[in-house]
């Protein structure tokens, strides 16, 4: 058997002229690939998400050997309502304000936080217990049941604490001057038909969004950690491609 290798050194060569370009490009992409892992993998971590539209929203632009230039971006803005791109806030502080004709911004509490702990259900949310350009001190009666208010994404123990599927929503100012959506609900722990409302959401004009997802930082350790086996990936892919380019084969 005898081995034929005068192809793959010429790729070695080439790749030392006209290819090195390429490997850079490779490489490049490779870091910026590393480090859209490490997002997506913090932002499963920070966040409660309720599906994976912000990961499949975290993107790169790869490397072209005519520009080596390589990126990770956030593309999370919400083109229907106008909302910009959430994950800069996130990651260096912010204000909030409405969007898309809304007034305020819905703040949950405390007291949806014990009916609801964790990712907060459609039918809890304002769209879904108030309608549109409702009045302060209002009453609106509806139900978790219907079909206008989905029920989908209720868990067991939220629908047991939630009792009944029929509830009464409305805004109103408290005693402190604050405005909130409250709801009444029959829900365990209450007396039925005598229950108190609880203020699901405070309405406010702006929020100020705390700086919770160090997304450079996590990017910037990843590429540091996978730097030198990014690269070793890259020259091997130009090595091989060169090699299959210059005619490497096995005779016998």
């Amino acid at each position: 058997m005898t081995s034929d290798f005068s192809g793959p050194l010429a790729g070695i060569e080439q790749m030392l002229g006209d290819d090195l370009p390429f490997t850079i490009a490779r490489f490049l992409t490779m870091q910026a690939q590393s480090g859209q892992k490490a997002a997506r993998a913090g932002e499963k971590g920070v966040f409660k998400l309720r599906n994976d539209w912000t990961t499949q929203n975290t993107k790169i632009t790869p490397a072209k050997k005519t520009t080596l230039f390589s990126e990770v971006y956030t593309d999370t803005s919400n083109r229907q309502t106008g909302a910009e791109d959430y994950l800069p806030r996130q990651d260096e502080g912010g204000e909030r304000v409405p969007v898309a004709g809304h007034r305020f911004l819905a703040i949950p509490t405390k007291y949806l936080r014990k009916v609801a702990p964790g990712i907060i259900p459609d039918a809890l949310r304002p769209k879904n217990l108030l309608p549109p350009g409702i009045e302060i001190g209002v009453k609106y009666a509806g139900s978790f049941n219907s079909r206008t208010r989905p029920r989908r994404g209720l868990g067991r123990d939220t629908r047991k604490k939630l009792g009944n599927s029929d509830f009464m929503a409305f805004v109103q100012t408290t005693k402190s001057g604050t405005l909130c959506i409250f709801v009444r609900h029959g829900g365990v722990g209450y007396h039925a038909g005598n229950n108190d409302a609880e203020p699901w959401y405070t309405l406010v004009r702006n929020a100020h969004i705390k700086a919770i997802f160090p997304m450079e930082q996590l990017v910037a350790e990843a590429l540091d950690a996978d730097q030198e086996k990014n690269f070793d990936r890259a020259a091997a892919e130009v090595l091989v491609n060169n090699a299959l380019k210059n005619g490497f084969q096995v005779r016998f």
